[in-house]
């Protein structure tokens, strides 16, 4: 009894701590949400005004490589929404199974909530993988918005396109390394997937694999 009531509020401390990783990557979606409306309708407004001035400039800044940084943007922010929205998780015991426990001994509860808790944290885990992927996406379109803007106003303003396309593509390329894009799409693809060790005489003398939460380039060990 005193190992199962341990391992309840270890399993407890565990699936607090992936809610709280699931509601901060919710918040930094919302944020990257509305910093791209916020830029397209600025962007969108300030070509309004300078067309109403001067319409051979905006039509010199309205180029494809300008199209593609709005269209990150658009990407992004979309990005962010599905971050948001995407499916729910599991926060702890259900009323229908309050309702039948009635009958139950602590022990044969205890033992039934455990087994509960490793599936909720596995639903949880799928979920986060998600989301974290969704939230790096949704910052890396931002980032490419930016570059595409930039790169197309150079080339609006000095013709040149070549040059500053190559930086802005090797900038995105190494953004996405650094935030760990490839090992997320494995991950999400199921090459770093749950666990399923089987219990063994001989895992009771190994250290217990941990429960991890992921925030974007995390990788599991």
């Amino acid at each position: 009894m005193e190992t199962l009531r341990i391992a309840r509020d270890e399993a407890r401390v565990a699936l607090e701590r992936q809610l709280s990783t699931l509601d901060d990557i919710d918040s930094k979606a919302l944020s990257v949400f509305r910093l791209n409306v916020a830029l397209v309708g600025l962007l969108l407004s300030a070509l309004s005004f300078a067309g109403a001035s001067d319409m051979a400039t905006v039509t010199a800044l309205v180029n494809p490589v300008v199209g593609v940084g709005v269209a990150s943007f658009v990407l992004s922010a979309t990005a962010a929404g599905l971050t948001y929205t995407i499916s729910g998780y599991q926060v702890g015991v259900g009323p229908d199974a309050l309702e039948n426990t009635a009958d139950l001994s602590e022990q044969a509860f205890l033992q039934w909530l455990l087994v509960s808790y490793g599936d909720w944290l596995r639903y949880n885990e799928q979920t986060n993988v998600r989301k974290a992927l969704l939230v790096t996406l949704s910052v890396l379109g931002t980032v490419g918005g930016a570059l595409a803007l930039a790169v197309g106003t150079v080339s609006a303003l000095t013709g040149r396109f070549l040059g500053p396309a190559v930086v802005a593509l090797a900038v995105l390329v190494t953004a996405a390394g650094v935030a760990g894009l490839p090992s997320q799409l494995r991950r999400l693809l199921g090459e770093s997937g749950v666990d399923a060790e089987g219990i063994s005489l001989q895992s009771f003398e190994m250290p217990m694999a941990g429960q991890r939460t992921f925030t974007g380039r995390d990788r599991r060990k």
